[in-house]
């Protein structure tokens, strides 16, 4: 698999003031780990992840180089934000092969305005943003993307309802709602019918 080198270096783990100075050095605080792999504290350079975080490179497979030395091939399986800046205040890399499947929580993009909110005067919601899957590393996709346009009013749609690629799982419960879209009210369907129904009358005067 083609992998995305990263340079990280090797830290011990300290108080939080050591990992304030690293990132007035323009580094982040991070952790590498899983399966048959020590942990292993590290800081990277947070100009080199921002590349590594862009729209669409998500899931990069990654080649950390810890201390010049290559071979340790990870994704970036969670980070956490500062709550006001945004900036990345620490990461988690995973370890990966080729094999194995690795968890992984993936954006879920919905296009599209439903019928069931355009015509039927349904309301709609999005209930889960995210979606946890399960795939081997050259599988993970960026993004879930679908189209919503011919959805009717009552939908609810859950995770067991979305069409994966061969190789990728769910690693959610398969009634996670995904997005929902709900009828009006009897009140309120009867007087926007009622209104539909006097329009043309009142155009024709």
């Amino acid at each position: 698999m083609e992998l995305t080198k990263l340079a990280a270096t090797s830290r011990v783990l300290g108080k939080s003031r050591d990992c304030a100075r690293l990132r007035k050095e323009g580094k982040i605080p991070a952790v590498y780990y899983g399966k048959g792999q020590e942990s292993v504290n590290i800081s990277v350079s947070a100009i080199d992840v921002r590349k590594v975080l862009a729209p669409g490179k998500r899931y990069t497979l990654l080649d950390l180089e810890i201390d010049g030395k290559a071979g340790n091939a990870a994704v970036i399986y969670n980070y956490q934000k500062n709550p006001i800046s945004q900036e990345i205040e620490h990461i988690d890399f995973i370890k990966i092969d080729e094999a194995s499947k690795v968890k992984v929580r993936v954006p879920v993009k919905l296009n599209g305005l439903p019928v069931g909110v355009k015509t039927q005067g349904g309301t709609f919601a999005q209930q889960n943003r995210y979606i946890q899957l399960a795939a081997v590393p050259t599988k993970i996709p960026a993004v879930l993307e679908m189209d919503i346009s011919e959805f009717p009013a009552p939908t609810t749609f859950y995770a067991k309802d979305l069409k994966l690629a061969d190789g990728i799982e769910l690693a959610c419960q398969p009634r996670t709602v995904i997005f929902t879209i709900t009828a009006k009210s009897g009140k309120k369907a009867d007087d926007a019918a009622a209104a539909d129904a006097a329009a043309p009358a009142a155009e024709a005067k």
